[in-house]
């Protein structure tokens, strides 16, 4: 060994700092050029994953450093730091759907040491698998903004929660979330035997007519506030099928439900208000399951056979459970759905409205009736059926009759004017905050 090579040797020994330093730039150098940020572990079966794209844009020039040992307090980092996420709030089944992290720094100095972090969490009903992303920022300049950019592709429509944040050594500094919604790609429509005007549908079959008020001149129901009830009208659409819903929306969920209802899903949470009736909340999946709530309501069918006679039932008697073939037990209760906000325009809407889900026996969190217990939407392990023998041809227009069961506290019904029965509930007279993840966003 030469004489320099001792004393290179020697200075490094005695001087240990100098060796961490020599080590961590041979790490940065081996980071820079060869490691690649790429969505974590534990990513959904459901999806497909592209790797992160990063790009870092603004200042070059070399600039005053925060460093660990002369960094300001976090708060002060905080500041200047700001992180966001950019996707838009609706995708389709089958869409790439693009997530974009962005971290910004408005100081005019650099910061070292920046780890931004993201977790994914695909909330497919009754199971929430996750992503994780995790991207080392070695150095983000003064007045420079980094993008990471992800790419995943669902096979299931469902509600996604991404987070995200910025560490500094191991720290939270900020951090910042936002939910999108996965569509069905398709909707499968069964073709209707006749128009749903009122004279194709029949005059609704209730003991007390004259004493029903409609609600919108446009849709057939009906309240009854003397009689506390809900009554409204639909058509027979599946009889022999698998069931997620009781009755939806007409021309949205036809195919996994009984019913089809020509109405809009506020009028009917209006309606239940107006019988003195407060929703519960929703079924939540995230951050951990919690079942839907709300008051119990008694729903009864009836409908005329081929010889004009008519026939009542409790709507239980038309599901019956998959494995056992025994009618259903429970009770629907009204849960009131969402008001969710769209991200991008700032639109309130009634959740349900937009899925269609008004009466569910599979939990959802845009339903405005629910069943009160874990209820999976898995087309494997769907819990009910529909009760064929029971059911008149598809077709059959059937009344429904809504009424609150005596153990739901009534505050003093107040029969709705139509004109505001049609108009859109407020956000603090329907459902819980719709700021609350469900599984839902909402929308929220």
């Amino acid at each position: 060994m030469s004489f320099a090579q001792r004393n290179q040797l020697n200075a490094m020994t005695h001087r240990p700092w100098l060796t961490g330093f020599v080590l961590s730039m041979i790490l940065t150098v081996l980071t820079v050029g060869c490691h690649e940020p790429s969505a974590g572990d534990g990513a959904s079966s459901s999806t497909a994953r592209k790797p992160f794209v990063t790009q870092l844009d603004g200042k070059t020039e070399a600039e005053t450093v925060i460093k660990s040992e002369g960094a300001g307090t976090s708060a002060e980092i905080d500041t200047h730091l700001d992180i966001a996420i950019d996707a838009p709030t609706e995708w389709t089944v089958g869409d790439e759907v693009s997530i974009q992290l962005i971290l910004s720094n408005d100081s005019d100095r650099t910061i070292d040491g920046l780890e931004l972090r993201a977790e994914i969490q695909f909330g497919l009903q009754d199971s929430i698998t996750e992503g994780h992303v995790v991207v080392p920022i070695t150095s983000l300049p003064g007045k420079t903004t980094y993008h990471s950019m992800a790419n995943f592709v669902s096979s299931r429509p469902g509600v996604w929660y991404v987070k995200a944040a910025v560490y500094l050594r191991g720290e939270l500094i900020k951090a910042t979330t936002r939910t999108l919604y996965i569509r069905e790609a398709t909707v499968r429509q069964e073709p209707e035997p006749a128009e749903d005007t009122d004279e194709s549908l029949g005059p609704p079959l209730v003991d007390h007519p004259e004493r029903l008020q409609r609600l919108h001149p446009d849709f057939p129901i009906w309240i009854d506030a003397e009689g506390r009830t809900l009554v409204m009208i639909g058509r027979v659409c599946q009889r022999e099928v698998p069931l997620e819903l009781f009755a939806c929306l007409k021309n949205s969920k036809e195919h996994e439900s009984i019913l089809s209802i020509k109405t809009r899903a506020y009028i009917v949470h209006a309606g239940l208000l107006a019988l003195g009736v407060e929703p519960g909340h929703p079924v939540q999946f995230y951050p951990e399951y919690r079942p839907a709530e709300g008051p119990e309501i008694e729903i009864i069918v009836a409908w005329k056979d081929a010889g004009g006679n008519i026939h009542r039932m409790p709507a239980q008697q038309w599901v019956r459970h998959a494995q056992t073939k025994e009618p259903l037990k429970l009770s629907w209760i009204f849960t009131g759905s969402q008001i969710v906000k769209d991200e991008d325009t700032g639109e309130q809407y009634y959740y349900a409205d937009s899925t269609g889900e008004l009466i569910c026996v599979s939990n959802f969190p845009s339903a405005v009736l629910d069943l009160p217990i874990r209820s999976t939407d898995s087309n494997e392990s769907l819990l009910f059926e529909a009760f064929t023998e029971n059911i008149p041809p598809v077709g059959t227009p059937v009344t429904l009759i809504l009424s609150p069961k005596a153990s739901a506290t009534p505050s003093t019904p107040e029969t709705p004017s139509p004109e505001n029965a049609t108009s859109p509930v407020k956000a603090s007279e329907t459902a819980p905050d719709s700021s609350r993840p469900s599984g839902e966003a909402p929308a929220g």
